[in-house]
């Protein structure tokens, strides 16, 4: 579980710079690092399953610490 959770954060990161880029420079660095649209998708797609998971597995986190208190 915590490889996954080292993951999601990972993506969450990558995605957050990739954002940041494409809001700021409207550089978009994945579509220039994979020239592929369907490859571009399926990372897109990995942000927002890495999101998904994040947010997920912190509300059943934080409902835990709040049942210990």
């Amino acid at each position: 579980m915590k490889k996954l959770d080292g993951l999601a954060i990972l993506f969450l990161v990558l995605g957050g710079i990739v954002w940041g880029l494409v809001g700021l420079y409207r550089l978009n660095l994945v579509e220039y690092v994979f020239d592929r649209e369907w490859l571009v998708r399926i990372i897109y797609v990995l942000f927002g399953f890495a999101f998904i998971y994040h947010t997920i597995s912190w509300r059943a986190s934080s409902k835990k610490k709040k049942a210990k208190r």
